[in-house]
């Protein structure tokens, strides 16, 4: 009985998936969702309160991932700055098996609890890149200049998500991407440090 729930449980997560994704939160139907998934509205309802409880179930899992990754990743970072292409790589291997979920996190969920989330993980690349200067130059950065260089990090990101690319071709620009940010970084640090030594 229990393999049947979680059998249940797992059919109307996917269908769910593909639903948000298709069509964003707002204009996400429950209906639809049962139909893919082929289990009642009342089946969906003994495991789910409601659409946002459905998509939390979906997304939560990942986040806490995501949040955990990206902490792990920028403290091998901060150790090996030269290391860091190869930790986009890795940080980007994990948004892209989960690519469905990302994009409806950054520009499908409009609605839901998630509205602003996007927000947050800009906020969360920030940080990332005003800590990793803050570890290498000797005044403290300029925010708003950071600011602009997480928000181009960031896209660049979006962009290999988004696009129709296959997985190897998705890290190979990644890595390629990363390499071409760790040579500016450098060149920026330095051109920094020499500003204010």
């Amino acid at each position: 009985m229990i393999d049947e729930e979680k059998k249940t449980v797992e059919k109307i997560k996917k269908a769910a998936l593909e639903e948000f994704y298709e069509k964003g939160y707002g204009k996400a139907s429950l209906r639809t969702i049962c139909r893919n998934a082929g289990v009642t509205t009342g089946a969906l309802y003994f495991h789910y309160e409601n659409k946002e409880a459905l998509l939390k179930a979906i997304l939560e899992p990942l986040i806490a991932r995501y949040e955990s990754l990206m902490a792990e990743y920028m403290g091998m970072e901060l150790e090996a700055p030269e290391k860091g292409a190869d930790i986009d790589v890795l940080m980007m291997s994990f948004i892209l098996e989960h690519r469905k979920e990302a994009i409806i996190i950054m520009e499908k969920a409009q609605g839901s609890c998630y509205e602003g989330w996007h927000k947050r993980i800009e906020a969360m690349m920030g940080q990332a890149v005003m800590t990793f200067y803050r570890s290498r130059v000797i005044e403290e950065p300029d925010k708003e200049l950071i600011r602009i260089l997480a928000r181009t990090r960031l896209d660049g990101c979006l962009e290999i998500l988004k696009g129709n690319y296959d997985m190897e071709y998705s890290l190979y620009l990644t890595k390629k991407l990363g390499v071409y940010a760790t040579g500016g970084t450098e060149k920026l640090i330095k051109e920094l440090n020499e500003f204010h030594g």
